[in-house]
């Protein structure tokens, strides 16, 4: 029989095996992560290559020196301007107040982040109990890297030349995480081709623990107050996470900007703002810091979520597909609809430049092209047959949907809805007595009254009172109306229509850029004249100067395509090649969100 002591000499023996055994088994796992350079502590989740996206940080100069005018000196003060004789003319006060410079000492943090993903969580509701809400979030890792300073020296050790270069310093940054998720993507009839959407970054406290153990239960993750609650030092990195609620499913396109990575800020006079002698400096200048903008695209729609991460997308995708999508729509209208629009347009006497929508119009499609058709059918005779022209433009659903519309105007309504289509129709001095006898005249002022309407919840429930369900059949023809401008339009400028319909979304788009890029000093000459000579763009466009006159011809063509907006869009779709992840970009949020 073995003593006590021989018998813990085993034991204790046997632990230092096991412990040896399992300090080889760590080893073998952790000296081949560190020799491929990643960076975390051992007990981290190691992420697969491409999956978490480092955007350094902004080392450009251009924001370590700004320069600007003292607008309340040169414009404030500009009575007071006078040129010297007997001196340099930029040594008077108002003259010594342009080009001021300012140098700053910029510093900018390095930014990686993982694809948003979606998660289910419970959160806290109104009544005090626990509600399943779908979230969308964004896992990202913040380093401070250090800033660079503009340092202005003698130029070879010449004391009369001066050189100004820049140099790298260390400090602690405190990061102000502002993470706001942005689309443009119109998700509802009659938005048009393109409609803002903003969510800001939320704190759900409950959402953070589910999101730790499905990313790495090893790790911390901070949210936006955790994250700004103490500087970040020299060389430091942290993890932290963004938190999106209530986003609509229906977004396959978007945008998240990053504010507070970087103190670079750019200036500009306020709009519209009017500077007066005693303004002191500063009083009329707003700025804006620098943000990052990241793409991102999602598969699946609101019913099907087939994949809870979402892709990178490129800098002007969504664009590009928004309006090669355009594209392809019109050119398959026709055979979708049954329906010869163009033909249909020429008959009603309707050039694709009589339907563009006014200018400074808001973000939903404009229902003034819609009401020039229903008028100029109206005005014809009842000889040349005004159905037959519209069954033209819109095919035999338009033409039922016109149907639908008057006969839930002029017909028999239960009495709850009869009073109130009693009360809308008599504020536009209509009855249905009168709809019945002047059908289309009587739709034509329905709808401007529609367009008066300040937004497109106020122009549902408007048409709801006269139409009941059947008002859902404007947006379809306001549609069906822009898709006929379009071909029109295509016509116009000679675009292929069937190399349009060759491909996707943006082979779409490029089929039709040689069009928009080469018309001629003949063609804009005749677009111009083609505008009515009521409208304003006309005469303004014609005292333009050459160079910015065929430029505004142009704008003229993408609106008759794709709408107000239009110029804007293909701006950016065409901006910047296929690839670009991200953009440093500065931002005015009191411009109507960049639209």
């Amino acid at each position: 029989m073995l003593s006590s002591d021989s018998t813990a000499t085993r034991r204790s023996d046997t632990l230092r095996a096991r412990v040896a055994i399992v300090a080889m088994l760590v080893l073998a796992v952790v000296v081949p992560s560190r020799a491929t350079g990643a960076a975390d502590p051992a007990g981290f989740r190691r992420l697969a290559p491409g999956a978490l996206t480092v955007i350094p940080a902004d080392k450009t100069t251009d924001d370590a020196l700004q320069r600007a005018d003292i607008v309340e000196i040169t414009q404030g003060q500009a009575d007071l301007a006078w040129t010297p004789q007997m001196a340099p003319a930029n040594s008077t006060f108002v003259e010594r107040g342009r080009g001021r410079e300012y140098p700053r000492d910029i510093w900018c943090l390095e930014f990686a982040f993982k694809p948003p993903r979606m998660l289910d969580v419970d959160v806290p509701a109104a009544d005090l109990k626990m509600q399943r809400k779908r979230i969308w979030y964004l896992v990202y890792r913040v380093k401070n890297v250090g800033g660079r300073r503009l340092v202005t020296a003698p130029a070879d050790g010449a004391a009369e030349k001066v050189a100004r270069r820049t140099e790298a310093y260390e400090t602690p940054i405190r990061f102000l995480p502002h993470f706001v998720l942005e689309s443009l993507e119109p998700v509802e009839d009659g938005e048009g081709l393109s409609s803002y959407r903003g969510y800001l970054d939320r704190l759900v406290p409950s959402a953070m623990n589910a999101i730790r153990m499905r990313e790495d239960p090893n790790r911390r993750f901070l949210d936006s107050v955790e994250m700004s609650a103490t500087d970040l030092q020299p060389g430091e990195e942290r993890w932290g996470v963004a938190i999106w609620e209530d986003i609509d499913p229906r977004i396959d396109f978007f945008s998240i900007y990053v504010r507070g990575l970087t103190n670079a800020i750019r200036w500009r006079q306020r709009p519209g703002s009017v500077i007066k002698p005693a303004d002191p400096p500063g009083a009329h200048i707003e700025e804006t810091l620098e943000s990052l903008r990241l793409d991102f695209w999602r598969p699946g729609d609101d019913r099907t979520i087939t994949d809870k991460e979402m892709g990178i997308g490129f800098a002007g995708m969504f664009e590009r597909m928004a309006l090669g999508g355009r594209l392809l729509s019109a050119v398959g209208w026709p055979r979708y609809a049954k329906a010869q629009p163009v033909a249909g347009l020429d008959a009603l006497g309707l050039s694709w430049t009589d339907l563009l929508e006014p200018e400074g119009g808001g973000a939903a499609a404009s229902l003034i092209p819609l009401e020039l058709v229903l008028k100029k059918a109206a005005a014809v005779d009842a000889a040349r047959d005004p159905i037959a022209m519209l069954r033209l433009v819109f095919g035999d659903l338009g033409v039922a949907s016109i149907e639908e519309l008057v006969a839930a105007a002029a017909g028999p309504v239960d009495p709850t809805q009869e009073a109130r289509r009693q009360a809308a129709l008599a504020a536009i001095g209509l009855t249905p007595q009168g709809i019945a006898r002047e059908p289309l005249a009587s739709l034509a002022t329905i709808v401007r009254m529609l367009e008066s309407k300040p937004d497109m919840a106020a122009q549902r429930a408007a048409a709801t009172e006269i139409f009941g369900a059947a008002g859902r059949r404007i947006p379809w023809l306001t549609d069906a109306v822009a898709k006929a401008r379009g071909l029109a339009t295509l016509r116009a400028i000679d675009a292929n229509p069937i190399a349009i319909a060759g491909g996707d979304a943006r082979a779409a788009l490029d089929a039709a850029r040689p069009a928009f890029n080469g018309l001629s000093e003949q063609d804009r000459k005749r677009i111009l004249e083609s505008l009515p000579v009521a409208d304003a763009r006309r005469g303004r466009i014609e005292a333009l100067g050459d160079e910015s006159r065929d430029r505004a011809v142009a704008d003229l063509v993408l609106q008759g395509l794709f709408g107000p907006r239009g110029p804007g869009l293909y701006a950016t779709a065409v901006a910047k090649e296929e690839g670009v992840d991200h953009a440093w970009v500065f931002r005015y949020e009191t411009d109507a969100a960049g639209l």
